[in-house]
């Protein structure tokens, strides 16, 4: 086994190298100044990054931390940004000029000023060109290829500089971008005999590395975690093996592939989640603006045509990767592909792709305060799988979640009901609310909860068995009295503090109520087995129903909606006590600023739910020896009900304990989107001032060392009202309450209580009707 020569034999080394293959090549002596300047290659990272000239705690260092917690991850660090400029970020509105103007664009970027609309044109014309043009349209090809070409090398250098910083990896032994081919070219030839050529790269160039001592250290900084380099790592690999601690330090968590990958080559990894700021001066004309929470519900536009309409402007984390996802997985698959391929994608971070937007909720919002803006955060699960199967329809989600919002802020509560009742069809919805996607949102739930208790309780599973086998029967099939199956929010945990609201937890319960309607099957059980029957459906049954509810992906959008509405219901008491900008948006009764994006008939889903439940769901057939008799059943089942909203306390002691890095993460979710603790969980935020996401000339970093490119009548059975007569403003007529002893308003540790959704004023889903009616039909058991 041979060990890594010193640098000052490295360095002889490659001189000799130098003067022999320059001699061979011109007959003379080497040229000394070439020898000078691969000598001067290698800096220690105290020139390069000005960290202190002193070696730093092994202890503290990645790899070497003591076992805990925070042993592979740094505690604070979303509380640090490392800025680099991304210029052509404010070109992100821009399209295509006229073809006339287009014509006399030159295909060549390096006749252009970079970050020009004319270079931006430059470059698409140039890959129109060529043998693979990009098939989506121009705009998509700014985002997904030409701003993530220059962020990628920039932001990734600006990483490595901040882990050295922050490591304090300084002193006499450690160098930063250190060329193993250059300074140790003895151990490098003997990697390359060992390995053979074909697997290993003309360099292995380490981002830092401490190279003599007790302790020989090896650090490979990258910013995301896409494509980890195979034959990088069987360079690594060997190196570990001859005493090389080899150590990944990653800026957002590593997939589980990532992780598997590191391990069979025996290398460790670290996360250090610094928070990159992409800063640029935003462009009047081409930088684009978004209008999700921004109090007017404008088309998607630039600046200058969202003042001149007197739109609002969010920009932030959330709204980039919303709009960037696609609107289809077709078009998600172009963009992803396109990053991809863009210069500098070995140091790309997590694109929109990487986030499932179908688990997105609204979880974080400030206390919209006049002229100062509002920040709001999401959370979503994160997609491993992004460049195969990359998430798609962000955009959408992010509509939706800000529509709702609204829509709860204008709506007087009395209209916030849904009704499938066969035996009220004129009863459906409210009218106003039925012009929304909230209301859409909420009957589309009432009927998918129907279908799902058949599926639960149908024989056909192991749930189902489990419940027809525990009934209880006097003579003939078993039954029950007829109720209403709905879903109402269980107690959600909030946290207030500072103007500022956390959405800790919003699950949501799935209940009964005896109702009788003029049709459907009567039970003749005695009224003991009919009870005892139900309270089997409610042991059994009823917990599959709502796990679904609170996990399936076709509740997302309930759950969305109604994380929406917990906000909603905050910004009107705060805005009781100290009006802010959405002030005359409240209690104004006129959500057609939000009308439903998707096109929806209340009168076809009540349709669907009449031929439920007079056909249902499902048909079985069973046999009870007791008459001999051959059963066959049909189910019709479901409701929601968001009349209730109890809430948990939560207090101050209690959210530090269990959520320490909540603030620091929401914070830096506007910047970019950020992991939650150790979850698979992120964060990612906006502001709606437009101010969210850079917008100044950053702090100046070391030149990059990576290559880069350059409803209005009441149901006659109506839902419950309001526990305090509205006043007109949406508020229900109520002031900030005062605490509740029983618990029911969140008392979040402000001199305020915040009771969440006080009463609801309203049912959002009031009827829901259908409930369990099942037709029995007997037969001999011959026939």
């Amino acid at each position: 086994m041979t060990t890594a020569i010193t640098r000052r034999s490295s360095w002889f080394g490659r001189a000799a190298v130098l003067a022999l293959s320059v001699g061979i090549l011109s007959g003379s002596l080497p040229i000394l100044d070439n020898v000078q300047e691969a000598a001067a290659a290698a800096k220690r990272c105290t020139d390069m990054y000005q960290t202190p000239n002193s070696a730093p705690r092994l202890g503290s260092l990645p790899g070497f931390k003591a076992p805990g917690k925070y042993q592979w991850r740094t505690l604070g660090d979303t509380k640090r940004t490392y800025s680099f400029d991304n210029p052509r970020k404010r070109l992100s509105g821009l399209d295509l000029p006229s073809a006339e103007e287009l014509d006399k664009i030159l295909p060549d970027p390096s006749k252009y000023d970079n970050a020009s609309p004319q270079h931006a044109w430059a470059y698409w014309k140039q890959n129109q060109a060529g043998k693979q043009p990009y098939k989506g349209t121009f705009n998509e090809y700014v985002n997904s290829y030409y701003v993530n070409g220059e962020a990628n090398a920039r932001g990734g250098n600006a990483y490595e500089a901040e882990v050295a910083r922050y490591f304090k990896l300084g002193g006499q032994n450690w160098y930063c971008q250190y060329s193993m081919a250059e300074e140790m070219p003895e151990l490098f030839q003997e990697l390359v005999e060992e390995l053979g050529e074909e697997n290993v790269k003309k360099d292995r160039r380490f981002d830092a590395i401490k190279t003599s001592g007790r302790d020989k250290i090896i650090y490979e900084f990258k910013s995301g975690t896409k494509q980890i380099d195979t034959k990088q790592l069987l360079v690594d690999q060997a190196l570990a093996k001859r005493g090389y601690k080899v150590v990944y330090v990653f800026g957002e968590p590593p997939s589980k592939a990532v992780e598997a990958r590191l391990r069979a080559h025996g290398v460790s990894w670290y996360q250090h989640r610094a928070v990159p700021d992409a800063r640029y001066t935003p462009h009047p004309q081409y930088t684009r603006q978004d209008p999700a929470f921004s109090g007017k519900n404008c088309p998607t536009t630039t600046l200058a045509s969202a003042k001149a309409a007197g739109c609002g402007s969010s920009r932030g984390a959330a709204n980039d990767f919303a709009r960037n996802s696609g609107r289809t997985k077709e078009e998600a698959q172009r963009r992803q592909a396109a990053a991809r391929q863009a210069p500098g994608a070995p140091f790309r971070m997590r694109g929109p792709g990487g986030i499932d937007f179908t688990t997105m909720e609204l979880r974080y919002i400030t206390e919209p305060v006049k002229g100062k803006g509002m920040d709001y955060g999401f959370k979503a699960r994160m997609n491993d799988d992004e460049d195969e199967n990359p998430s798609w329809g962000g955009g959408a989600k992010i509509d939706l979640s800000s529509d709702a919002m609204f829509t709860w802020l204008a709506l007087h509560p009395n209209r916030f009901w849904v009704n499938l009742n066969p035996d009220q069809p004129d009863q459906v919805t409210d009218d106003k609310l039925a012009k929304t996607d909230a209301g859409r949102v909420l009957l589309e739930a009432d009927l998918e909860m129907k279908h799902d208790l058949a599926r639960v309780m149908v024989p056909d599973n192991p749930v189902g068995n489990r419940l027809w086998d525990s009934f209880q029967h006097v003579n003939g099939a078993p039954c029950w009295k007829t109720y209403r199956y709905y879903i109402e929010p269980a107690p959600a945990q909030v946290r207030e503090e500072d103007g500022k609201l956390y959405i800790l937890d919003a699950p949501m319960d799935v209940k009964a109520a005896k109702i009788d309607f003029s049709e459907g099957f009567k039970c003749k059980q005695p009224e003991s087995v009919q009870e005892y029957n139900f309270r089997q459906i409610q042991e059994i049954a009823i917990p599959e129903v709502e796990k679904l509810v609170n996990t399936a992906p076709q509740y997302a959008d309930l759950r969305s909606v109604y994380t929406s509405r917990i906000a909603a219901e905050w910004i009107k008491q705060r805005d009781a006590v100290k009006p802010g900008d959405f002030h005359a948006i409240i209690g104004s009764d006129d959500a057609t600023a939000w009308p439903s994006r998707t096109k929806w008939d209340r009168d076809k889903i009540y349709a669907d739910y009449l031929k439920s439940f007079r056909e249902g769901d499902f048909h079985f057939k069973r046999t009870y020896p007791q008459d001999g008799s051959v059963l066959e059943f049909s189910f019709y089942l479901g409701g929601v009900d968001f009349s209730k909203q109890p809430k948990q306390n939560v207090s101050k002691a209690r959210f530090q304990a269990e959520n320490p890095e909540m603030p620091d993460t929401v914070n830096a979710a506007v910047k970019s989107t950020t992991a939650y603790a150790d979850t698979d969980t992120a964060f990612l935020g906006g502001n709606n001032t437009g101010k969210g996401d850079g917008g100044t000339t950053p702090t100046p970093t070391p030149t990059p060392t990576k290559p880069g490119p350059d409803p209005t009548d009441k149901p006659s059975t109506p839902a419950p009202s309001p526990s305090t007569p509205g006043n007109g403003n949406g508020s229900g007529g109520q002031t900030p309450p005062a605490k509740d002893p029983d618990g029911d308003l969140a008392d979040t540790g402000s001199s305020t209580p915040v009771g969440l959704i006080v009463g609801l004023a309203a049912v959002l889903a009031a009827a829901g009707a259908g409930l369990i009616w099942w037709k029995r039909r007997r037969t001999t058991a011959d026939g």
